[in-house]
């Protein structure tokens, strides 16, 4: 089993949706894909443009069962897969929401450094 860690930009966000958009079942919706990637299933799209250290970043849509769009217009999830041994939830967010996608260098940014691993 791997260890899957919500980092603290991860929980911001799943309070935001939950606050602001009343996305009231987002813990939900997340709940499938935390359960894959903790069985070592790493289930998404790896981010290859990014050349980090000593890991892939993936992103995974997953529906919004509040809003009932499926996962065409629901959420992005974004985690950093380390050596097979921990898994960092970096960021989630609404495809309707321009403006809280991340780019690049500031998903670069989010994944944790070789020396806290």
């Amino acid at each position: 089993m791997i260890e899957v860690v919500p980092s603290r930009k991860f929980k911001e966000d799943v309070k935001f949706y939950i606050r602001k958009r009343k996305y009231i079942s987002i813990n939900r919706d997340i709940i499938s894909a935390k359960k894959e990637i903790a069985n070592g299933n790493f289930v998404g799209d790896k981010l290859d443009n990014l050349k980090l250290p000593c890991g892939d970043v993936y992103k995974v849509r997953l529906p919004n069962s509040s809003t009932h769009d499926g996962k065409s217009n629901g959420f992005r999830l974004l985690y950093y897969a380390v050596l097979e041994e921990k898994v960092y939830l970096l960021s989630i967010y609404s495809k309707k929401d321009d403006n809280r996608v991340l780019n690049d260098k500031q998903i670069a940014v989010l994944a944790p450094r070789k020396s806290i691993l």
